[in-house]
């Protein structure tokens, strides 16, 4: 099958099994996924997670941040920061013990176990931003507290994978070395914000060229992304600070609506499409148990972590719950994390399926999830 088969048949699928999603009061991103699983190795084998393939979903996943980035309230997210730091923090906290726990209760090694909880204290705020978007909720409370809790739960994250690796392969880079980059990162980010994104974008509207403004925007976005990476940080926490920084500018209404056209109608529909390819039958009684335990798990823990953590700071019900189930969904996070652990030989082939039918359940879960409160708000 050539390239341009490939792409017609995800599109046409996405396209399709999103509409019928929303007939059925789903978020059009459970369709998506799903059209993922339908023409994936699971059912019609017709695509397979190709180079063409992964490269769209990553770009679909950067543009979809770009976005959330572009759509947040940078004041409001602020105002929040110290409640999203300790949602985020409660939010690790309980993954990380229970599945430690649920590890060793099944006669896992110490760093299978270790490892079980650092997959899982990850949190990917992608599929929640697709769905507060749809719902128009972006914008709320709960909304600024979500990516202001993501963003930390994402720093955290790299921070334990980067120590986990360091105790137990010879070959990762020093931990101190790694918070130095991220400070560094950090650093870089500040004079983005304050003085270098705010003059490009003055030069570039002399030129009245709309053209121009949204490719100066994406440089600026696969910049900010590619940076985030070289200083082992993820590559959609670099996208959100790249939308952020330009919202903050005369020209975020131009760049929202073009990169939300770019990304709706084309590369984002590939990233969850990815997500439903990943998936894999598990064909063993064993595993099939282990797999309803860790989603139970990984779905309470960050619902009731998370929750809890926004109760602690006197935020009302309704949206502590609307947080909760907002942190609930691996994504992509989880899956980074995996993968570097099997390719540095941390995690068992078998196990490692097991894991990504997990997180690919969280992704779908969170989403049907959130949609049902929110209609409820």
């Amino acid at each position: 099958m050539n390239y341009l088969t490939e792409i017609i048949l995800v599109l046409l699928a996405t396209l399709i099994s999103g509409e019928l999603a929303l007939r059925i009061q789903l978020p059009r991103v459970v369709g998506q996924i799903a059209a993922g699983i339908i023409l994936g190795p699971l059912l019609l084998n017709l695509v397979h997670l190709d180079q063409m393939i992964s490269n769209f979903a990553d770009l679909g996943i950067i543009i979809l941040m770009m976005i959330a980035g572009l759509e947040c309230d940078f004041k409001e997210v602020t105002k929040h920061l110290k409640a999203a730091s300790i949602i985020a923090v409660s939010g690790v906290v309980l993954p990380l013990t229970a599945f430690w726990c649920l590890g060793m209760a099944l006669q896992q090694t110490t760093q299978e176990a270790i490892l079980w909880g650092v997959i899982f204290s990850a949190t990917s705020v992608s599929i929640t931003v697709a769905v507060l978007q749809e719902m128009g909720k972006l914008k709320t409370t709960a909304g600024a507290i979500i990516l202001g809790a993501a963003v930390v739960d994402d720093v955290i994250s790299i921070i334990l994978l980067s120590a986990f690796s360091s105790i137990y392969t010879s070959k990762s880079t020093n931990l101190l070395v790694i918070i130095g980059l991220q400070l560094i990162y950090v650093a870089l980010v500040y004079v983005m914000f304050k003085w270098l994104v705010p003059e490009i974008i003055k030069i570039v509207i002399h030129f009245q060229s709309l053209s121009l403004t949204i490719t100066v925007g994406l440089l600026i976005c696969f910049g900010m992304a590619e940076l985030a990476e070289l200083c082992h940080l993820s590559s959609v926490l670099g996208a959100f600070v790249a939308g952020v920084s330009l919202a903050r500018t005369p020209v975020k209404q131009d760049v929202s609506k073009q990169i939300e056209i770019l990304g709706s109608s084309f590369l984002i529909p590939f990233f969850f499409v990815s997500i439903g390819l990943e998936l894999k039958l598990i064909t063993n009684w064993h595993g099939v148990l282990i797999v309803v335990l860790m989603t139970i798990i990984a779905v309470l823990t960050k619902w009731i972590g998370c929750g809890v953590g926004a109760k602690l700071c006197q935020i009302d019900l309704k949206d502590a719950n609307v947080i909760g189930i907002g942190m609930i969904s691996r994504g992509e996070m989880a899956l980074i994390v995996a993968q570097v652990a099997i390719s540095s030989h941390l995690l068992s082939s078998e196990l490692y399926s097991e894991i990504i039918l997990v997180i690919i359940l969280t992704t779908v879960i969170s989403p049907i999830l959130l949609k049902y409160v929110l209609v409820k708000w």
